[in-house]
């Protein structure tokens, strides 16, 4: 009776961490751009990037991960984080379809430069609100990023606006991106935009993007960080 009992126990047991394993999903991606463009600014002084993450979702919507790229850091750079050559990034957030095929997408992120010797802390929170949806022959968002003290220089806001559209195999998307800053230790507000052509072939994600800036002064000294510029990119999920 009591071997029996134990059985039914270690069964029962077994079967709900089973049931609770099976309400998460681990994926992961790697992947190589010919220039890291964070807002449409050079992370890597117009040189090649390997990035690469990991994320956990849960059936109820929740996810959690952790992102890598490597940056520049050499001082003489437009835009450098001073001896950091990593950015580690981590963020947990919430996604789910709130009316028919509209989702929102909410979450906290944590930007990290390890190793950094600038003056202001590049170390960043920021905390962002999606809305999407998808319109049948194209699907779009709008989303606006917030931060109390943005790389150091105080609070910051971002309108991050885009439009995904299928054509044959390949996807086309149109971004715009608006850039304020509290005070101007980081330069210029300023709007960025690009447009790109993505697919797959023999099970890599490929894409090819143009991006540009415009509202930052040509006497800004970090002027030549925000050029415009057209980024190869190749990743693999897994």
């Amino acid at each position: 009776m009591k071997k029996t009992l134990l059985s039914l126990a270690c069964a029962s047991l077994l079967a709900s961490s089973g049931a609770f394993a099976s309400d998460w999903t681990l994926t992961g991606n790697v992947g190589l751009v010919s220039d890291y463009m964070f807002r449409g600014i050079t992370q890597t002084d117009s040189d090649p990037a390997i990035q690469g993450g990991l994320d956990l979702t849960h059936v109820k919507g929740f996810f959690a991960g952790v992102w890598g790229s490597n940056v520049e850091s050499d001082v003489t750079a437009v835009v450098n984080y001073n001896g950091a050559n990593v950015e580690l990034d981590a963020y947990l957030g919430w996604s789910g379809e709130i009316a028919n095929k509209t989702t929102l997408t909410v979450k906290a992120l944590r930007y990290n430069y390890p190793g950094s010797n600038l003056a202001l802390d590049p170390d960043t929170n920021e905390y962002s609100a999606y809305l999407g949806h998808d319109f049948g022959r194209f699907s779009a968002k709008a989303g606006v990023n917030y931060s109390d003290d943005f790389y150091g220089a105080k609070e910051a806001a971002y309108l991050d606006l885009g439009v995904s559209i299928p054509v044959g195999r390949v996807t086309v998307g149109l971004h715009y991106g608006a850039q304020d800053y509290n005070n101007d230790a980081l330069g210029d507000d300023y709007e960025d935009y690009s447009v790109g052509v993505s697919g797959t072939a023999a099970g890599l994600n490929l894409g090819v993007t143009f991006t540009g800036t415009d509202g930052v002064a040509t006497t800004n000294t970090t002027r030549a960080a925000y050029d415009d510029a057209v980024v190869f990119s190749v990743s693999k999920t897994f």
